[in-house]
């Protein structure tokens, strides 16, 4: 994010080092504040971190992921951001 603009960030929920992807993207925004548009992919079907993901605005996909479901969530969070810009 210090290159340039980002238009997504797609993460993982099950990181290493104890790390999930929501403490992550968490420590993130702390470092650089408003994040772009945020989509997380995991394995983990707990209606816990489906809580989560839902109060946090992150849509959520699980493992294994079709292509067209995530090519369809990416193209409408690019969309709804460049529809936030304007």
């Amino acid at each position: 994010m210090e290159r340039g603009p980002v238009d997504l960030i797609l993460a993982d929920y099950h990181l290493a080092d104890g790390l999930d992807g929501v403490q992550a993207l968490q420590q993130l925004r702390a470092a650089v504040g408003e994040l772009p548009p945020v989509a997380m992919i995991t394995a983990d079907g707990s209606s816990e971190l489906k809580a989560r993901a839902r109060a946090l605005g992150y849509p959520l996909l699980h493992k294994p992921v079709r292509p067209a479901a995530l090519r369809a969530l990416l193209t409408a969070l690019v969309r709804k951001q460049g529809n936030a810009g304007s």
